[in-house]
């Protein structure tokens, strides 16, 4: 009689990482944070797949002249009453990617070790206005528009996380390193601000980020099969 025996998980991960945009990125935005959603299924041979979303968000805008064309000489805006109105900025954007990878156990019979993976997928940032309870007609949501450097394209992730599965309790925890890199294109043709057609020219987005989360078990399960000779 000979008996195999794998180790097979589905579970949720969720996440926050703080991100330091590099090369192109660098010029809009200063550090910023993620919000991160997963699933990923392992099989018993210790490769591994998923896919994740996450919600991106920051506030710290590079471009301090942005509304210079719409703002008076001391860089205020003006609302439809004539007062002097509060517009506020900040960083918001979106990813998703299919990954796989392959887990490396440090022990046997527990799935804590190193996870790593790399992923393709779709990134996307812009300058989010907000104008609160004023009313501006050069900050309409269209004319908005104009101003938000809207940008999106194809992107790929590598991640490298240490999980850590307790056998003691339910403490389920991971973090780790994970380095983006987009191919993105601005996705308004005109900005308002400079008074020019935005370029076609590829991207260089780099993004390299700090996470730590925790993970949800749904599914887990033991295989033995049983050869009789």
């Amino acid at each position: 009689m000979s008996q195999d025996k794998g180790n097979k998980m589905n579970a949720i991960l969720f996440d926050y990482c703080h991100q330091f945009p590099l090369a192109d990125l660098k010029e809009d935005f200063g550090d910023n944070s993620s919000l991160s959603f997963s699933f990923i299924h392992r099989n018993k041979h210790n490769w591994f797949y998923g896919i994740d979303g996450a919600y991106i968000f920051g506030d710290n805008i590079k471009d301090e002249n942005i509304f210079d064309n719409i703002s008076t000489v001391n860089g205020e805006i003006i609302n439809k009453d004539g007062l002097f109105a509060n517009v506020l900025t900040y960083e918001r954007g979106f990813s998703s990617f299919l990954y796989s990878g392959k887990a490396y156990p440090f022990y046997k019979d527990n799935e804590t070790g190193l996870y790593i993976s790399i992923g393709v997928g779709y990134i996307e940032h812009r300058i989010r206005i907000q104008t609160q309870e004023d009313i501006i007609p050069h900050l309409n949501e269209e004319y908005k528009k104009g101003y938000d450097r809207l940008t999106g394209g194809v992107s790929a992730k590598m991640n490298v996380n240490y999980m850590y599965f307790s056998k003691k309790n339910n403490i389920k925890i991971y973090f780790g390193i994970e380095l983006i890199k987009g191919w993105t294109s601005h996705l308004r043709s005109y900005n308002f601000n400079t008074r020019s057609y935005n370029s076609d020219n590829i991207r260089n987005d780099l993004i390299i980020g700090i996470k730590t989360g925790f993970i949800i078990p749904i599914f887990k399960r033991n295989d033995s099969e049983f050869h009789y000779k």
